[in-house]
């Protein structure tokens, strides 16, 4: 066609989706491609490696797919998106840049001879591109979202939690080349952190002849499904297993010393029936010849997706006093 520029970058062949873009106007191409623009709120924690910030989501390559808006029929199939900080700063990527457009009704068509009819699309994001271990398998369902199953047996340690990747996702459906112009040209792809945090922090009233060797809370799920489909909610089901969590802090809790917060955990959020035992095991210096032991308390778990439970201790010779704080903040 006289005055059109084609080549293979217009070209997208996606899970048999054929879309080809030509144009007599210059600025069309840029108008009609697709593009992304993602965000994480959260707290800076220690430990894992969570995506708790901006910066730490741009180290982190992205795994897109978009559907037909309240289908499971794919547009996008797994794309990456990877953060350049050039213009623009974030871009699907295979070692350059990558160009995807919306599609334009009576270019799409199904391979098996069903139309589609082009609407808008449902994007959901997976961080990070390769998924952890822990996490076990993904699916989409247009009316439940994005789902996963994890298995974190192998996590109930902070030694093995160390150096572990926290996986978040995030689900942007029903939008458009106009939605994604009114939010400014690029859709914003939030994403939101599925596990819940605990630490344990010694308190004042166990004084200063105390210290905490080793942390354990009995009897926790490892296994479970999470669904999220958008909204300010994330819902988890079909729990699995159970497990002792062990934390050993590298430096044991002391009162007014610079060792008063243990580091942080990620478990799977669930309200537990009745209650747990958490267990302390301390070390008394006070005599010529210290002194350990354990002492328990009974605690009762309500922990939701995306937010950290910091749990204080007041450690004495004859009892653990257990107080629990849920930060507001989503991290």
């Amino acid at each position: 066609m006289k005055g059109c520029k084609f080549d293979i970058g217009m070209m997208v062949l996606l899970a048999g989706v054929l879309l080809v873009g030509c144009s007599h106007d210059a600025d069309l191409t840029l108008r009609s491609e697709i593009a992304v623009q993602t965000g994480v709120s959260g707290l800076q924690q220690n430990r894992i490696r969570s995506v708790n910030n901006i910066d730490s989501l741009r180290l982190k390559d992205i795994k897109i797919d978009a559907y037909f808006h309240d289908t499971e029929t794919k547009y996008l199939d797994g794309v990456k998106l990877h953060y350049t900080g050039t213009t623009p700063p974030w871009q699907f990527w295979n070692g350059a840049q990558v160009h995807y457009y919306w599609p334009i009704e009576g270019s799409v068509y199904d391979p098996a001879g069903t139309p589609i009819t082009v609407s808008s699309l449902d994007f959901v994001g997976y961080c990070p591109f390769t998924k952890p271990d822990y996490i076990t398998s993904t699916s989409y369902n247009h009316s439940t979202g994005a789902s996963f199953t994890c298995n974190v047996a192998d996590l109930m340690t902070n030694a093995t939690q160390k150096d572990m990747q926290e996986y978040v996702i995030a689900v942007l459906k029903n939008q458009t080349l106009a939605t994604q112009s009114a939010a400014g040209g690029a859709l914003p792809l939030t994403f939101k952190h599925p596990f819940a945090l605990i630490k344990f922090v010694i308190a004042e009233g166990s004084g200063e002849h105390v210290r905490v060797d080793s942390i354990g809370i009995g009897e926790l799920y490892t296994g479970a499904t999470c669904a999220y489909n958008g909204g300010s909610s994330m819902t988890w089901n079909g729990h699995t297993g159970s497990a002792t969590l062990s934390i050993k802090p590298a430096h044991p809790l002391k009162y007014n010393t610079e060792y008063t917060v243990s580091d942080t955990m990620m478990v799977i959020p669930a309200t537990y029936v009745g209650t747990k035992t958490l267990t302390v095991k301390g070390t008394w210096d006070e005599w010529t010849n210290s002194v350990t032991k354990e002492i328990s308390a009974d605690v009762a778990i309500n922990w939701e997706p995306g937010y950290i439970y910091t749990y204080n201790l007041t450690v004495t010779k004859y009892a653990l006093k257990v107080d629990v704080q849920k930060f507001t903040e989503q991290w």
